[in-house]
């Protein structure tokens, strides 16, 4: 029974996580934003450069 509730929890805490990233990520794309303008990636350099006329 303990170990039940345990990998209840842990699932639980696993499907939770997930659907906060879902959230999270969907209200970025409302305002305009994909998930990676956190990060400084390739593609967004290269998406930066065509915006100020460098490429």
């Amino acid at each position: 029974m303990v170990l039940f509730l345990v990998n209840a929890l842990i699932i639980l805490l696993i499907v939770d996580f997930a659907a906060y990233q879902l959230v999270k990520t969907l209200k970025k794309a409302k305002r305009g934003k994909c998930a990676a303008c956190d990060y400084d990636c390739v593609l967004k350099k290269q998406v930066d450069a065509q915006r100020s006329g460098k490429l």
